[in-house]
């Protein structure tokens, strides 16, 4: 049964093995892939939102994910952002307020993951746009009539990157489209300008509207006002003006249209030319039928090309100048990646190469990933550029996966993908089992995993034998979806003989590996049957007893008897191993018998029988080299020198085998059992090769190999033959020949006009010899032409050997290819030019590609002349001309070729005067100018003259000059005066002699900072914050311009700005006498200043004038005296110290100080309050109340009055003996009873520590003694009882505290009696609380029999309730006391023998009621407040808290001492309202706010200040003099700037944010005679002033321009635009008759 069981087990895994097995063969893997790709880039409005798709496949199925730029992993966001389970990534339309910039505008990627690797897409830029309104406008448009106008569609820059101009409207009707020619009449380029071209004055009537579409939302909108051509006529020559952008760049797709703009205005109308930059030399472009010119200088390029990529340059002139334009053509093509090879499989430690072939342009960068991770360059890993190539060295598992190759630049990115799968690879244990211990009768399982390629297959063994074939013994493997092998050893029941040393071995093609450890079994000793084991000689021998049971002490070999070893070959391991190295057959074969044996004794036995065979050994043979030639017959033998039987025999040649082959000529003979013959009949060149004889028995195999040469004699295979080539070419003559060994192939030249005797030759420099044998010769000339021999030889046979003829024609050829000759203009011109070459020969003239004959020109004339080698010819020109300066073409042909020749003529004369004379620099000294280089008659211009002279001067005979060297065109003309009028002019020198003079041009140099100072400065007090600064002018000669006005500057003198340089500036405007005046305010009081004070113009500040220094006023002290401290000397006297206030709040020379003090009690302070005035800085204070708490402050005053109080400090004097205690009473409680009741002492002087009473009894008037007790301090009653009826008793009473005794009340007397009248014992007194507390008022009442209590309030009757209750002992208590309780409360009782009444007087203290606030004064930025105190509430005012707060702002919080009535609030906003409102508080609470209160510190907006102080400028700079503006009382915060041209609607923002310690700022790159605006906005607390200014650029020659509006808009002279208003009219007439038509003709109809 369990055999039955355990071949079905078997036979299930070996199903399970199989089908494993060809699954995972069989399955068709591939590596994930993209099937959609998503796209680099994806734009989406935020109305219509987007979506991304990525889709893939591979075997398995990917996985598709998207991760975000930094790796992380992409997670859904509700309505943002959406993940679809098909790779799909979905953003929904969302409102504006929903935008994320981590959402909508972010770098995805989308991810593929399978088990075979990883792959990543090119990068996702996705960018949503959220829908904005804009307005496109045109703007008016001026141009020079005959020129070519430019209107651009002005499209806001926030959303100009997707509108673009889908056409343009003329007068509402006619469409002008993009990339369309109407006429010649209209361009309109990529970008949506339009281009009109040869404007007149017909143009000046229509109106151009430009339509725009949104490419991601379809909104398509016109223009809102149309523009027009403002249609102007020249009065003078004008110099070319650029229009567009003078730099400029366009990037096109590959095989695209592209328009180069160049468009300039000018008079006369400029005319234009192209160059580009080629090889850092510039040169024109060459205009054909992709190159064309379009309106004005407009370079369209059609279907554009790479090459077409660079620099070009657009020259622009006329008789006035000349201007260029630089346009940057980038062409880009789409990127595109491929790797190859796509797949590969490569064995474990060999190399891989995947080569990336790149497309499109420009590749900027190139990198590799590996399952979606950087490749990084290591000593394994090369990654080289160019080509673009990775390769990977001594592959391992892990490198297994997808590769890509990412391409990307600014614009682009691509990506190819390939997949490297291991091919063969050696096992590898993954897992195996380790060595067990156990008891019989378990089961045990052994298993081992490995991995390989291809996958390996596992045999166990036990002790190096099969495991046991058994139904207990149970052998299964079975294959992985990883492609791992799981093989395993199940062993049932197991017992003592199971044990033993178990091996797994995992093996494959490539290779195997194995695990052996050790099972061991308790139990004896047991040694498992050995089957016959065979040995090779020679080898080792190596047996392992197969020992099972456990513990075993030893295991022993014995040979027929012998215990081993016997020999120094024998080894024999404590593990049971036998090993016999060098086996030999007579020696150790036989009987072997192995023992093994416990520590009982116990042993166990088995033989085993070795039988040794010998493997075959080969005689050697000898090699056949250099004995054979074709044709023979050739025969190797192999013979055995010894071997065991049978023995086989194989031949091989060059590692194949080799057979009986007729065809061949292989015959393979086998001699006898010990011998073989290989035999070749006839041997040729294909027998030639390495023959291999291999000899196997069971034992072995060896191997011999006979390498067989064939001699073979030389043979042609390419014989040569004759060549006739051109000069000049290339030229080859081929000489191939074969045969054994390589034959040699020379060359050699015939010497002389016949062969025969020949020479070497291949030293010359045109000649080389390929290792073929083929002769090249580079540049063939006449010299090579003859008679050449190839020679073949090997040393076999005579060789082979040819002459032939090489013949060489020689083209008309120019030695010479170009020259230069100098002529001075109307002498005579001789060019001529030598052809070298075969004759007949044809020499032609040329210039300009327009051949020259006699018959065009009278003044030319041709010779020629025939010589040996060729052929001269000569032109001559009679007076030459400034037009024959060029390049003369001589043409020279025959019938072997032709070759042409360039001579530049230059014809010299005096330069013309320099053109297009400009100012580059203006300064205050100095002044740069500049000039186009003028035609310098051909002769180089050694010296440029630069004469200038004042404007106000004429031109002297021998003006001031400055000499530049004809290299260049501009210089500098120094050492001249500030704010003068020049005029300059320039003239051009060459070797001839000096060209005219220029035109002159007059120009300002500008103004210079003041170089003097101002005089007499003057400084005094006005107050205790004000000083009065006074000056005159600087001396006149040192303005260096118009003095704007002056900069006044202080600093405090002290210690620690002795030296420094911190002033503070104040800007004040020049005064009509040019002098000036400031007033320095909130400066500090009772201190030194420095003053200086400097002028300035627009250019700056000039020096600073010599400090003068002057102190303000003196004032009360603003700070208290410092570190005021107090301390105690005795029960009534106190120590005072202080300081003086700190320097900066002294304000003036302190006189003394006022000391006030005060004491103070529980609820309010006591009003005891005295001041003392002393000069010291400490003093003592007599007189004082004991053991009682002072409040001290301190001020210093100076000669203005009183300073700031000091914060309060308190001082507690000492302890004494107590007064008094303040009343005492003493009733009858009964017949035999006496209750002694007293007040607290009035001043304690000191915590009490007990009361004395004291008591004496007087009987019939004489004192029997005195009685004393000492009580605690907190009883205040003491009965007493006496048993004489008839005694009469003293009472008094003491208070004590820890100093001593004091004094006694009364003496009080009472006499005992039977009748009890009513009394009360408590005291009726003043009771003070404050609010909110709980009131006990007693009333202990005596009297028999006991009286009933009755309190009355305010003599009324008390109700009783709430908060009021009598207890039972009669006391009346009041909770949570108001001011309402606040009365008499009387306490009276009554019996048949008296009566008695107390009174208490109850006072409630509360908050203080609201102060009047209000406010006396205001100031830039402090308010002086004022308040008047109400009702204190019964207890002394403490403080007042002051809450304020400006208009929006929040509020603020500000305590203020008590004993003051008046505050400056200070360090708020200047020009700003305020509310305030203040409380006032005591030791009770915090009272009610009063009415809030409004207020204004003082101070405005910023004035702006005039023009003239404001700006200045030049030709293309705007200077803003920011330290003109005032302040208006409050600080200027910061500048807003901008600015627009008066033809522009929207203004520029130059900048938002100018600090004002910039005290200007400069607007550069404007455009010269052109008007502006000026917007500037100053800020300060009280809000901001705009200012617009009004203001023209000068011309570029440093003028102010005479600027005319372009179309008059007045009714002063009706007629003054006949030109525009009388189209108009009679357009309107014609309009109005066309309408009366078709109204007349509807009404015909009706």
């Amino acid at each position: 049964m369990d055999a039955t069981r355990g071949k079905w087990v078997r036979w299930t895994l070996m199903v399970l093995f199989f089908v494993a097995t060809v699954w995972s063969g069989g399955l068709d893997l591939q590596g994930p892939l993209f099937l959609q790709e998503p796209p680099h880039r994806v734009e989406f409005s935020n109305s219509s939102g987007g979506r991304v798709d990525c889709t893939a496949h591979g075997s398995p199925s990917p996985e598709v994910e998207w991760i975000q730029a930094d790796g992380s992993p992409v997670r859904q966001i509700p309505d943002l952002r959406l993940l679809f389970p098909n790779g799909s990534l979905i953003f929904p339309p969302f409102s504006s307020d929903r935008y994320r910039h981590d959402v909508h505008a972010a770098i995805y990627r989308c991810r593929l993951r399978s088990s075979l690797g990883s792959v990543l897409s090119k990068d996702v830029h996705v960018k949503a746009i959220v829908k904005q309104k804009y307005d496109i406008q045109v703007h008016d448009e001026y141009v020079i009539g005959g020129n070519t106008a430019v209107l651009k569609c002005k499209i806001p820059s926030y959303v100009n990157d997707y509108v673009m101009v889908t056409s343009w409207v003329q007068d509402s009707a006619i469409n002008i489209y993009p990339n369309t020619d109407i006429g010649g009449k209209y361009v309109v380029l990529a970008n949506g300008d339009l281009y009109i071209s040869n404007a007149g004055p017909g143009d000046g009537y229509k109106n151009y509207a430009c339509r725009t579409v949104h490419r991601l939302t379809g909104e398509v909108q016109i223009s809102s006002y149309p523009g027009r051509v403002i249609v102007t006529e020249a009065k003078d020559t004008v110099q070319p003006r650029i229009t567009v952008d003078k730099y400029n760049a366009r990037r096109i797709a590959l095989g695209e249209d592209v328009t180069l703009p160049c468009v300039a205005q000018g008079y006369p109308i400029p005319s234009y030319y192209w160059k580009r930059e080629l090889q850092g030399q510039s040169v024109p472009v060459a205009l054909g039928e992709r190159l064309t010119i379009l309106t004005a200088g407009l370079l369209k390029i059609s279907k554009v090309r790479l090459e077409d990529r660079g620099i070009y340059m657009c020259y622009a002139n006329n008789s006035a100048g000349e201007e260029s334009v630089r346009v940057t053509l980038e062409i880009t093509a789409p990127l595109s990646a491929h790797v190859q090879p796509q797949v590969q499989v490569v064995d474990v430690g060999k190399q891989a190469s995947f080569q990336c072939i790149v497309g499109g342009h420009p590749v900027s960068q190139i990198s590799w990933l590996h399952n979606g991770k950087p490749i990084a360059p290591d000593n394994r890993v090369e990654v080289m550029v160019e080509p673009p190539r990775l390769t990977i060295r001594q592959l391992s598992k892990d490198d297994r996966g997808m590769y890509q190759c990412m391409v990307s630049n600014n614009w682009d990115q691509a990506q190819a993908t390939a997949e490297l799968d291991m091919g063969d690879a050696g096992p590898e244990l993954v897992y195996w089992f380790s060595e067990q211990t156990l008891q019989p009768g378990p089961t045990v399982s052994l298993k081992c995993v490995a991995s390989g390629n291809p996958p390996p297959q596992f045999t166990w063994t036990l002790d190096g034998f099969p495991i046991p074939d058994h139904p207990r013994f149970l052998v299964g493997q079975y294959v992985t979806i990883q492609d791992d092998v799981i093989s395993h050893v199940n062993v049932t029941n197991i017992k003592a003989e199971d044990g033993g040393e178990y091996t797994c071995t995992a093996h494959n093609s490539v290779g195997k590996i194995a695990h052996s450890a050790r099972v061991n079994v308790f139990g004896l000793p047991f040694i498992r049957q050995m089957p016959k084991i065979t040995g090779v000689a020679g080898s080792s021998l190596i047996i392992k007893c197969p020992v099972a049971g456990y513990p075993i002490e030893t295991i022993s070999w014995e040979r027929e008897g012998q215990i081993l070893p016997v020999n120094r070959r024998q080894r024999v391991y404590a593990n049971g191993t036998l090993v016999v190295e060098q086996t030999q057959r007579k020696e150790d074969a036989g009987t072997y018998t192995c023992q093994a044996q416990n520590r009982q004794r116990n042993s166990s036995r088995r033989d085993v029988e070795v039988q040794v065979i010998v493997p075959p050994k080969i005689l050697p043979i000898n090699p056949m080299t250099d004995l054979l030639r074709e044709g023979m017959r050739a025969a190797i033998t192999c013979q055995i020198m010894e071997g065991d039987l049978p023995i086989n025999f194989r031949w091989e040649r060059n590692g194949k085998p080799v057979s009986n082959n007729v065809a061949l000529g292989t015959v393979v003979r086998r001699i006898d059992e010990f011998s073989s013959s290989l035999v070749i009949d006839q041997v040729s060149s294909a027998h030639t090769g390495n023959y291999t004889c291999i000899a196997s028995n069971v034992a072995g195999a060896e191997r011999y190999v006979v390498p067989l040469t064939v001699n073979v004699p030389p043979r042609w295979t390419v014989e040569p033959s004759d060549s006739n080539v051109a000069a000049g070419q290339e030229a080859t003559l081929n000489c191939q020949a074969d045969g054994y060994p390589t034959p040699a192939i020379t060359w050699k030249r015939a010497v002389g006009s016949q062969p025969g005797e020949y020479k070497d030759f291949m030293f010359e420099p045109n000649v080389h010899q390929y290792q073929n044998g083929s002769l090249s010769f580079s540049h063939v000339s006449k010299e090579n032409e003859g008679q050449y021999l190839c020679e073949g030889k090997n040393n076999i046979g005579t060789g082979v050997s040819k002459v032939i003829f090489l013949k060489v024609n020689a083209p008309a050829h120019f030695p010479q290819k170009s020259k230069q000759i100098q002529v001075v203009k109307g002498e005579q011109a001789h060019l001529q030019c030598s052809a070298i070459g075969d004759t007949p020969m044809e020499i032609m003239w040329k210039m300009g590609g327009q051949q020259i004959a006699n018959e065009i020109d009278q003044r030319y004339s041709i010779r020629e002349q025939t010589l040996a080698e060729g052929m001269v010819s000569e032109l001559g020109i009679e007076r030459t001309i400034r037009q024959d300066t060029g390049v003369f073409t001589c043409s020279a042909s025959n019938a072997y070729g032709q070759d042409k020749m360039s001579i530049q003529l230059i014809v010299q004369e005096i330069p013309e005067f320099p053109k297009n004379v400009r100012v580059t620099e203006q300064l205050s000294r100095s002044i740069g100018i500049s000039w186009t280089q003028p035609h310098a008659g051909n002769s180089p211009i050694s010296t440029y003259i630069v004469q200038f002279k004042q404007g106000s001067e004429s031109w002297p005979a021998q003006p001031s000059k400055v000499s530049v060297p004809g290299s260049q065109t501009s210089t500098t003309v120094e050492n001249l005066k500030p704010s003068q009028i020049y005029h300059l002019r320039i003239l051009a020198e060459n070797r001839l002699g000096l060209s005219e003079p220029s035109q002159v041009v007059q120009v300002s140099t500008l103004e210079e900072v003041p170089s003097g100072t101002p005089l007499d400065v003057r400084a005094e007090a006005k107050s205790s914050s004000e000083l009065m600064v006074t000056w005159e002018p600087p001396p006149r000669d040192s303005w260096n311009g118009n003095l704007l006005g002056y900069h006044v500057g202080y600093q405090v003198i002290s210690k620690d700005t002795q030296n420094s340089n911190k002033y503070t500036f104040k800007s004040v405007e020049v005064r009509p006498h040019f002098g000036g005046e400031a007033i320095l305010q909130s400066l500090q009081k009772f201190a030194t200043y420095s003053i200086i004070v400097q002028a300035y113009n627009s250019r700056g500040s000039g020096p600073v004038s010599e400090s003068v220094t002057s102190r303000t006023l003196e004032d009360s002290p603003s700070l208290p005296p410092d570190n005021l401290q107090c301390s105690v000397l005795s029960a009534q006297s106190l120590l005072i110290s202080w300081e003086p206030p700190l320097a900066e709040g002294r304000n003036g020379v302190i006189q003394g100080y006022k000391i006030t003090y005060h004491s103070v009690g529980e609820w309010f302070d006591n009003d005891d309050q005295q001041t003392k005035v002393i000069t010291q800085l400490r003093t003592t204070i007599s007189g004082l109340r004991k053991y009682t708490n002072y409040s001290i402050t301190a001020l210093a005053y100076t000669a203005t009055g009183d300073g700031v109080r000091s914060e309060p400090v308190y001082c507690h004097t000492e302890e004494d003996v107590p007064s008094a205690p303040e009343e005492i009473k003493a009733v009858l409680s009964g017949s035999n009873r006496i209750l002694v009741s007293w007040l607290p002492p009035k001043f304690s002087n000191g915590p009490l520590t007990g009361y004395t009473f004291y008591m004496s009894t007087l009987v019939d008037g004489k004192e029997e003694g005195t009685n004393k007790r000492v009580l605690s301090p907190a009883t205040e009653m003491h009965e007493t009882v006496r048993l004489q009826d008839t005694a009469t008793c003293q009472f008094w009473v003491t208070a004590s505290t820890r100093v001593g005794e004091g004094e006694s009340t009364r003496v009080v007397t009472v006499s005992l009696s039977k009748t009890v009248p009513a009394r009360i014992a408590s005291f009726g007194r003043d009771v003070i609380s404050a609010w909110k507390q709980d009131i006990t008022l007693p009333c202990k009442r005596v009297g028999s029999p006991l009286p009933t209590p009755v309190w009355r309030w305010n003599d009324q009757a008390l109700e009783v309730g709430g908060r009021r209750i009598i207890t039972s002992n009669a006391t009346l208590i009041i909770k949570d006391v108001q001011s309402v309780d606040q009365a008499n409360y009387s306490c009276s009782v009554e019996n048949q023998y008296g009566r008695d009444t107390v009174i208490y007087n109850l006072r409630v203290l509360v908050p203080p009621e609201p102060p009047v606030l209000a406010v006396i004064d205001s100031f830039a930025d402090s308010l002086n407040l004022r308040w008047s105190d109400q009702k204190n509430g019964g207890s002394p005012i403490l403080g007042y808290v002051i809450n304020y707060k400006r208009d929006h702002g929040d509020w603020e919080e500000l305590q203020i001492s008590a004993r003051t009535d008046e505050h400056m609030l200070r360090n708020l906003w200047c020009g700003t309202m305020y509310l305030l409102y203040i409380t006032a508080y005591n030791r009770i609470g915090t009272g009610l706010p009063c009415d809030i209160v409004t207020a204004h510190t003082k101070g405005t907006v910023p004035v702006k200040p005039k023009q003239s102080q404001m700006l200045t400028m030049n030709a293309t700079v705007v200077t803003v003099w920011l330290d003109s503006w005032g302040d208006g009382g409050c600080g200027i915060l910061y500048f807003a700037i901008e600015y627009r041209s008066l033809r522009h609607m929207s203004w520029i923002m130059a900048s938002n944010h100018v600090k004002p310690t910039e005290r200007i700022y400069s607007i550069t790159e404007l455009w010269p005679a052109t008007e502006y605006q000026l917007k500037v906005t100053a800020h300060n607390n009280a809000g901001d002033s705009p200012a617009i200014y009004n203001f023209t650029t000068l011309t570029l020659l440093g003028v102010a321009p005479e600027l005319a509006p372009p179309v008059s808009h007045s009714g002063d002279h009706p007629l003054a635009n006949a030109r525009v208003w009388v189209p108009i009219i009679l357009s309107i007439l014609v309009l109005v008759a066309l309408v009366a038509t078709l109204f007349w003709r509807r009404s015909k109809l009706i």
